[in-house]
């Protein structure tokens, strides 16, 4: 047994976990406060988003983009089919949250900012979600 948990998963596997975690509670955080829509709000909404990405992007650069490359170096053979599926569509939902976030921390605002703002949060709990899914099965949970 490894890491902080007691499970097969690293201790740097777990850290991300938390982060992620912490990430995505900063997210309806914020989304709480981009519901106010008065000015203090929104720029708190801002800045709580803000915060978001940039964690999230921490998490990706030192866990999860080294953990992606490492995984796809492995002979095919060894992967299992869930295994290869499973992390295709977390970095695939989790990318384009992480892109779409970015741009709107740039202040890149499309013309129908809300629906582009939930689309954006949607593939981030699909990606957190898919995530969770990836801890477990390193874990050897499921």
């Amino acid at each position: 047994m490894s890491g902080l948990f007691g499970t097969k998963a690293g201790i740097t596997s777990d850290l991300n976990l938390l982060l992620q975690i912490i990430v995505i509670i900063i997210l309806f955080v914020g989304v709480k406060c981009g519901k106010d829509k008065t000015q203090d709000s929104l720029k708190r909404h801002g800045r709580i988003m803000a915060i978001a990405v940039v964690l999230n992007a921490v998490g990706f650069l030192s866990v999860m983009g080294p953990s992606i490359f490492g995984y796809f170096s492995v002979p095919l053979g060894e992967l299992s089919v869930f295994g290869i599926v499973s992390t295709s569509f977390h970095a695939v939902f989790g990318g384009m949250a992480e892109i779409l976030g970015i741009a709107f921390v740039f202040n890149k605002k499309p013309k129908n900012i809300r629906l582009w703002m939930r689309l954006t949060s949607g593939l981030w709990v699909i990606a957190f979600v898919l995530g969770v899914s990836l801890y477990l099965q390193v874990a050897g949970i499921i």
